[in-house]
């Protein structure tokens, strides 16, 4: 596959429509990824770590992940499909549900997935949006919050994705950091990766697994282990610490205003089980603050 600049291959494209010739072709509006650093700079001059995990919830998996960032007091982003809590995939569908409500009780962000991990870039634009708006109700439905957070399985990048999410004002998050546990399903395989990327971070990094696979349950709390011995090193060495980046944190960043703003404007979507949650996850805004129905 030739791969071309996006502006020379728009122009390409504009030639191309003069002529009469259909423009919707990979060659032309395909680039590999999407922009890097995938959340942007680093806002502290420190380098940032954002954790996020796909494809989940997992009956099993995603659990022993949410306890290990519990007991570290880390808030991560789950970019989250629509089948594993509908009927598509009865079997653990209600442990899966609870699943997600314990994600949000405990103050991360659920981002947008798709309803069956689907390619965005072929097929038919109808079909790419119902998966985007069917897994933007369903797990709208499930925890009284907007999806303001998109992932494309496979990293798919093309104009027609880039204008849908325009149209419906969310965010892509790519990534930065890819240790393909999903490949070779080997936990240390995996923690030495990202670690070995780490070592070189000097602004923002945005690290992939996965939560339907064990390798990364396993991997993390060894990630998290060399991530406070570092940090450790580095402060009695004068030298910058890592600072891990919550979800919420980046919502503030990408609607440009003061966070506690943005708890109030959505306060009214929040049921009376998630408002106190709500509060947690949104820095700034105090406790008790986000009125309970």
């Amino acid at each position: 596959m030739l791969i071309r600049p996006r502006s020379f291959a728009r122009s390409l494209a504009c030639a191309f429509a003069l002529a009469g010739v259909a423009t919707w072709t990979t060659a032309v509006s395909a680039k590999p990824t999407w922009d890097k650093p995938a959340a942007g700079d680093s806002r502290t001059g420190r380098p940032e770590i954002i954790f996020t995990f796909d494809d989940g919830p997992h009956e099993e998996y995603t659990p022993i992940i949410l306890d290990e960032l519990k007991s570290r007091g880390i808030k991560a982003v789950f970019f989250w499909v629509g089948h594993r809590v509908t009927g598509k995939d009865s079997e653990g569908k209600d442990e899966r549900i609870a699943v997600v409500e314990r994600a949000i009780i405990e103050g991360h962000i659920v981002g947008n997935h798709t309803v069956n991990h689907a390619h965005l870039c072929q097929g038919s634009k109808e079909r790419a949006a119902r998966e985007i708006d069917t897994n933007a109700r369903t797990y709208g439905d499930l925890t009284g919050l907007p999806m303001l957070f998109f992932r494309a399985p496979y990293g798919n990048y093309c104009d027609r994705l880039l204008n849908m999410l325009k149209e419906r004002g969310i965010d892509h998050l790519h990534w930065d950091i890819d240790p393909h546990e999903y490949r070779h399903h080997n936990a240390k395989k995996t923690a030495k990766t990202v670690i070995r990327k780490l070592k070189r971070l000097e602004g923002r990094g945005v690290i992939l697994m996965h939560d339907t696979k064990m390798a990364a349950a396993r991997a993390l709390p060894i990630i998290l282990d060399w991530i406070e011995n570092e940090n450790a090193r580095r402060e009695r060495a004068g030298e910058l610490t890592f600072r891990i980046v919550s979800g919420s944190e980046l919502i503030g960043e990408k609607l440009n205003q003061k966070v506690p703003r943005f708890g109030r404007d959505v306060r009214d979507a929040v049921g009376t089980r998630l408002s106190q949650a709500f509060a947690h996850l949104v820095p700034g805004v105090p406790h008790g603050t986000l009125s309970r129905r």
